[in-house]
């Protein structure tokens, strides 16, 4: 990863290079030293600074986000008018901006993706474009949302791991890429088997993997067949493993173990997930 001297991520947020450096040697900013003495700080930390303090970003395209630049340029605010247009880098710049700000994963999942992803799946009902429409502004949203999960930190090696993916028959990509990236962003390294897993294969990674959460989005409608394959499975999950189903079609997934959480947003996974990482941590 690229690292900052203290001249660039001053320029990046419009301040002094003396303030900076003052920031740095209060412990408000970790930075490595060069052999000659010069500081260094690492994108991933200025981020985490930027997002702690919400202080502005004067010069994005200092900290690698041109797209962001791209975004205040064009002046838009809402994704929605980006995932319409198609336009993946006005919708990267929209995304990432608003987390650079300081808004979670969960939130930004909950809020502007979800509302602006209900308006692409109306559009078919007023025009013939519509199909063609909500297609474009998927496939620029999931290109919004992997560039964005490149800006979460990284999970240490020796975190506790959460698990999931969409059951099989459900071919959505988003929702399973967001919930990875919740439990991420909350601590826990996430093992995303994507859309369309069969029972079979859920039951071969959790053996491989031992996961204290597992995570199951439902968002198109589950066969009676495969729900109740997909319980009986459930039910044999070691009972310190976290369950966590979700996704718009979630109620069609029955006969859960007593101990299942239905989450309803991304913030109960993340809830789900806190609470899994406190409980592993007190034992």
């Amino acid at each position: 990863m690229r690292l900052l001297s203290t001249r660039e991520l001053a320029d990046a947020l419009g301040v002094s290079e003396s303030s900076l450096k003052r920031w740095v040697d209060s412990g408000k900013i970790s930075a490595s030293r060069t052999e000659g003495g010069h500081r260094r700080i690492r994108i991933s930390e200025a981020m985490r600074f930027i997002r702690a303090t919400q202080a502005p970003v004067a010069r994005p395209e200092l900290l690698d986000l041109p797209e962001v630049a791209v975004s205040r340029a064009r002046g838009e605010d809402r994704l929605a008018s980006y995932l319409r247009d198609g336009d993946s880098v006005g919708a990267r710049g929209w995304l990432m901006a608003r987390y650079v700000e300081g808004a979670t994963i969960a939130e930004l999942a909950d809020g502007p993706i979800r509302d602006a992803m209900a308006g692409l799946g109306e559009l078919w009902h007023h025009d013939e474009s519509g199909v063609f429409l909500e297609h474009r502004g998927t496939e620029a949203c999931l290109q919004a949302v992997a560039q964005l999960r490149s800006m979460i930190a990284t999970v240490p090696a020796t975190a506790p791991i959460a698990l999931g993916g969409g059951p099989a028959g459900d071919p959505y990509i988003l929702s399973t890429q967001l919930a990875a990236m919740v439990v991420t962003e909350a601590g826990m390294r996430a093992v995303n088997l994507g859309p369309d897993t069969p029972v079979g294969a859920f039951a071969h990674a959790v053996a491989e993997h031992q996961p204290q959460l597992v995570w199951i989005s439902i968002s198109a409608p589950l066969a009676p067949a495969r729900a109740r394959s997909m319980s009986r499975w459930l039910d044999t999950l070691p009972a310190t493993t976290t369950i966590v189903i979700g996704g718009p079609q979630s109620r069609t997934l029955s006969n859960l173990p007593a101990r299942a959480v239905r989450a309803t947003s991304m913030a109960d996974l993340a809830a789900a997930a806190g609470s899994t990482l406190k409980r592993q941590r007190a034992s």
